[in-house]
């Protein structure tokens, strides 16, 4: 179903009064957080720091004159720049960016150019501390420009007569009709549609004014590389897949702390690849020198992550949510653990049937984040996947959604549409609340999902897992991927039949959870741990100050095994010293 124009004119203006609204809000936050005397005198002298919080103003000092005398050693090639994104708004995620530019700008003797959005002063006074002076601003543009892009946004979407259709279309080499789709599914908290409302106007009219600027951007100037650890979304992927179609390799940073790695991305046919897909050459260098540390360290990883040790967890959040999903409230609830029969004595099943787990993933973030799948999203498959196993009552299943769903309020979650199909299935239960995660390798006969932490976890304890999409861990010989929904489908109709993983399997899972959990997690000593939540700012800055006051380059680990990265021609940075 798609808008009239007089509809989608009246939610255009809607959507300008909020940009005023928002522009008021800007202005009442910027004089909070910055002198507006030291504001004009930083126009002039740029040394000047206008922020009102000491702390911070103390950081960009010392850093400031941490990285001054560096600057005359990286600047060999003027004419080419190492492009710097900053999408996302969080410090954290600035500061871990800025860091692997700076030592792409040392790799490549280049200078650094960030780009940032408009009125992003803060951001813009961390990059000058580290000696980066290029910037280039996105904008919203004027109105007349943004009723430009609105109407031609309308056009677009009149073109197409369906929702995949629109999901295809491209624009310039950039597939703008998938930025926009995973774009709506985010920031609406919607797991799938068919109806072009109107939010989907306006998110693509805000796609093509970003292509736009940035399609004057890389014609302007020469890039070297680009790092970029927001590869989705708007404007994320446009700079993403524009960098790539020009040649331009993207360093994207895994990892939302201290610790990461860096994926090289330098093939187009790689753009979609997950960024924690590690190479066939690192699992061989592993088998063939370090096979049995790797096992022993990976497995214990796993078993301490499902004895609920917090440090082992992994990643359910990210920095940035739209504000109506941020603000609503859920409930920590104390988990027990159990055996198969306690649990079917619980739900009145035979303890003698395979239970299966349907593990759900995010039904809304990171849905593009593969090379291949086997449904349009993540929602689809968990509604076709649940109107399949109604039929299917020679195993249990249980249904388990995503922390996600409860974290973030989606508007469509995995436990109402179970209500809506499986309500009447006694073969088909919602997996208990107050059941840890811990007892599912105690029952379960194998697990089904769409990616996800699943996809390792559980073949690690021998446990098949089938999976409907590219994962971090496809075609590495210890997961089930169907090529299709037919064999899909058919093989739930026969999973009791699947036999548990050999030892072979279950060492090269335990390998992948070795990689991910100690090869690539390269602690930088120029960032302090700053978690994933609200940040205390004062401790935040202070111990920054500490980390640059005591920084020695020898001491760069992250820098040593960048270089080694770009050396071997490494996809990812890892620690080379634990292969010895």
């Amino acid at each position: 179903m798609k808008n009239s124009v007089a509809i989608v004119i009246f939610f255009f203006l809607k959507q300008e009064i909020k940009l005023i609204i928002n522009t008021i809000k800007f202005s009442y936050n910027f004089v909070k957080e910055f002198s507006i005397f030291r504001y004009l005198c930083y126009l002039v002298d740029n040394s000047i720091i206008p922020n009102r919080d000491k702390n911070f103003r103390n950081y960009i000092l010392k850093n400031s004159k941490k990285w001054k005398l560096k600057r005359k050693f990286i600047n060999k090639n003027t004419n080419k720049y190492i492009l710097i994104t900053n999408i996302v708004n969080h410090v954290g995620y600035t500061i871990s960016e800025i860091i692997v530019g700076k030592n792409l700008m040392e790799i490549f003797e280049c200078n650094g150019m960030a780009i940032l959005r408009k009125y992003d002063l803060k951001s813009k006074l961390i990059f000058e501390s580290f000696g980066i002076k290029k910037f280039i601003f996105l904008s919203d543009l004027n109105f007349f420009m943004r009723l430009k892009y609105f109407l031609k946004a309308y056009s677009i979407i009149r073109s197409h007569k369906t929702m995949d259709d629109f999901i295809e279309f491209k624009l310039n080499g950039v597939n703008l009709g998938r930025t926009v789709y995973d774009h709506y599914l985010r920031f609406t908290g919607i797991g799938t549609t068919n109806n072009f409302d109107y939010k989907l106007y306006l998110f693509l009219s805000k796609a093509l004014s970003n292509c736009y600027q940035i399609k004057k951007i890389f014609n302007k100037f020469k890039f070297e590389a680009c790092v970029q650890s927001e590869r989705q979304f708007i404007p994320g992927s446009i700079i993403y897949e524009t960098s790539l179609t020009n040649g331009i390799n993207v360093y994207s940073r895994l990892g939302l702390t201290n610790a990461f790695t860096v994926r090289k991305y330098s093939d187009i046919k790689e753009m979609r690849k997950p960024r924690a897909r590690y190479s066939k050459e690192l699992y061989d260098q592993i088998n063939n020198s370090i096979k049995e540390k790797a096992v022993e360290i990976g497995g214990n990883f796993i078993k301490k992550r499902f004895n609920g040790r917090p440090e082992n967890d992994p990643i359910h959040d990210y920095f940035e949510r739209p504000n109506f999903l941020k603000e609503k409230k859920y409930e920590k609830k104390e988990k027990i653990t159990v055996t198969k029969k306690e649990l079917c004595d619980r739900l009145d099943w035979n303890q003698n049937i395979p239970i299966v787990a349907i593990l759900a993933s995010d039904l809304t973030d990171g849905v593009f984040d593969n090379s291949w799948t086997l449904f349009r999203d993540r929602f689809t498959w968990i509604r076709e996947t649940l109107l399949e196993i109604k039929n299917v009552n020679n195993v249990n299943w249980l249904v388990k959604p995503h922390p996600n769903d409860e974290t973030h309020k989606v508007v469509t979650d995995t436990i109402s549409e179970y209500k809506k199909i499986c309500s009447n299935c006694k073969h088909i239960l919602p997996f208990p609340n107050d059941v840890s995660t811990a007892s599912i390798p105690k029952f379960v006969h194998s697990v089904i999902t769409m990616a996800g932490s699943a996809s390792y976890e559980y073949p690690s304890f021998g446990i098949p897992v089938f999976q409907v999409c590219e994962s971090t861990c496809s075609g590495r010989g210890f997961t089930i991927d169907p090529g299709s929904k037919k064999e899909y489908f058919n093989l739930l109709h026969n999973i009791e039949k699947i036999n548990k993983l050999n030892k072979d399997q279950i060492y090269q899972a335990r390998i992948y959870s070795f990689i991910f959990s100690e090869l690539t997690k390269i602690k930088t000593n120029l960032i302090t741990f700053f978690g994933k939540g609200p940040m205390n700012d004062k401790t935040f800055w202070s111990k920054m100050i500490k980390l640059v006051e005591n920084y020695k380059e020898e001491e760069d680990l992250l820098k040593k095994m960048m270089k080694l990265q770009e050396k071997n021609n490494d996809r990812h940075t890892i620690n080379y010293n634990l292969l010895k």
